[in-house]
């Protein structure tokens, strides 16, 4: 979920056979991923491995000058830790020891594989396709009254791999601020702004006197904020390899804090998306404008920036009512599929942070080699 898109390396992930039954992930956990392209797997931590990372995590964040148990203080140095400018907690924390141990723990790396296993690599662009029995069961009518094979989805251009091999990808960490805390940390922000401003002002800088009046009346921008609804895949570039630099089917953060409310800044997304991807039209974005006296209309191509896809909150409404809170208890490890629209909410109504590992692997495949 989650505020994704890093500047990152790979580095080899060991992958041995599993042994124990009981680490893997059920058909029914499967199945579900299958349907539902999100799945939450508990208990990934016990109690002491997240008693470890929240000592990692303290520690890290104290390099920083942020101390957790006094963040109405020291809060405000989060924002040089985040090159998203707050948007999600996203912070730019890559390479530290206690992380690695949440991100590679070797269960997750499992599961991912039974899972890359289960939705890739049975079906592929010019070459495995269902087999008869597959294609004759799993049939459903589209609006057009064809039929069309449920498992579609599940094609893809990077051909046949061995899921047992891969890539560990290196990504950030969330930390997300309650929303009160960070709009009061904005707000003391601005005013230190405002202060120099004025200060520069006294000393003649007439520069500094034109910025403090467009300045005056503007809200107070929050330290952090939630991340939008979107996408890190592009639709009109999805079924090629051309211009792309990875290859991440599933996403996946290990969460350090309960987030099992809506609106406590947790993840969110539209479970079952990534099965009618394919036949999502994309309308194109209207701009209005005044011109002379009159009203002016300019129609855009629907905008995608590399692999991120914003989803829109007029012409994309159809798909934002279709994302809904995904509770992800502490420890829990929580994978979806990389065409399901996800965020986190727009407000953090509690009183802790929301603290997350965002981590994943990538497919032994030629383009993440």
């Amino acid at each position: 979920g989650n505020g994704h898109a890093p500047i990152t390396t790979t580095t080899n992930a060991m992958s041995q056979q599993p042994q124990l039954p009981e680490e893997l992930l059920t058909p029914q956990q499967i199945e579900t991923f299958l349907q539902r392209g999100v799945l939450v797997v508990p208990n990934l931590l016990s109690e002491s491995q997240l008693r470890q990372a929240h000592d990692g995590l303290d520690q890290t964040l104290r390099q920083y000058d942020v101390n957790v148990h006094d963040l109405t203080g020291t809060g405000r140095h989060l924002q040089h830790l985040s090159s998203t400018h707050g948007a999600g907690g996203v912070l730019d924390i890559f390479y530290q020891e206690w992380k690695f141990q949440v991100a590679f723990q070797e269960r997750l790396l499992r599961w991912t594989q039974q899972l890359w296993e289960a939705a890739y690599n049975d079906c592929h662009h010019g070459g495995i396709t269902p087999d008869d029995d597959s294609h004759n069961n799993n049939n459903e009518n589209d609006q057009g009254g064809m039929k069309k094979d449920r498992n579609d989805w599940k094609r893809h251009p990077y051909g046949p791999f061995d899921p047992t091999q891969g890539f560990a990808y290196i990504d950030r960490i969330g930390y997300r601020l309650p929303t009160a805390l960070a709009e009061q940390l904005g707000a003391e922000q601005q005013q230190q702004q405002q202060a120099t401003i004025e200060s520069n002002r006294n000393n003649n800088n007439s520069n500094a006197t034109k910025s403090t009046t467009k300045k005056k009346n503007k809200k107070p921008r929050a330290l952090q904020r939630g991340l939008t609804p979107h996408l890190d895949c592009c639709p009109d570039t999805f079924d090629t390899t051309h211009g792309k630099s990875k290859w991440r089917p599933i996403q996946c953060f290990v969460a350090l804090t309960n987030d099992v409310e809506a609106n406590h800044g947790g993840f969110e997304a539209a479970p079952g998306f990534h099965r009618t991807f394919s036949q999502w039209q994309r309308p194109p974005t209207i701009v209005t404008g005044k011109k002379n006296g009159g009203t002016t209309t300019t129609t855009l191509p629907a905008p995608c920036l590399g692999e991120y896809t914003h989803i829109r909150p007029n012409e994309d409404a159809p798909v934002l009512a279709q994302i809904r809170h995904i509770p992800v208890p502490a420890g829990a490890a929580c994978l979806w599929e990389e065409r399901i629209p996800h965020a986190n909410a727009y407000r953090h109504l509690g009183t802790a942070p929301r603290a997350v590992v965002y981590c994943s692997f990538l497919p032994n495949v030629p383009i993440n080699r």
